[in-house]
């Protein structure tokens, strides 16, 4: 079984999601951008579109629409959404 990406989705309304997924895909601006256990550090600007969260079998466990945001993978290997 593969590592889990740490994960935490965060609105101006609270956490709307926090745990360990198998990939997650945010609408950057430069387009969607698919980010699991061991990506490299990077912060992007997200357009509107939706934010997935996958299971280790490709089946999408929850979606969130956004308008704008940033994700940042974090050099301890953690994902932070913040979005609108």
């Amino acid at each position: 079984m593969s590592e889990l990406l740490k994960t935490e989705i965060i609105s101006p309304a609270g956490v709307l999601l926090s745990g360990s997924f198998h990939m997650v895909v945010v609408p950057s601006i430069a387009g969607d951008l698919g980010v699991m256990q061991g990506h490299e550090a990077v912060i992007v600007a997200m357009r509107e579109g939706e934010v997935s969260v996958y299971d280790e079998k490709q089946n999408v466990i929850k979606s969130f629409p956004v308008k704008s945001g940033f994700a940042e993978v974090q050099e301890s290997g953690k994902l932070l959404v913040l979005v609108d």
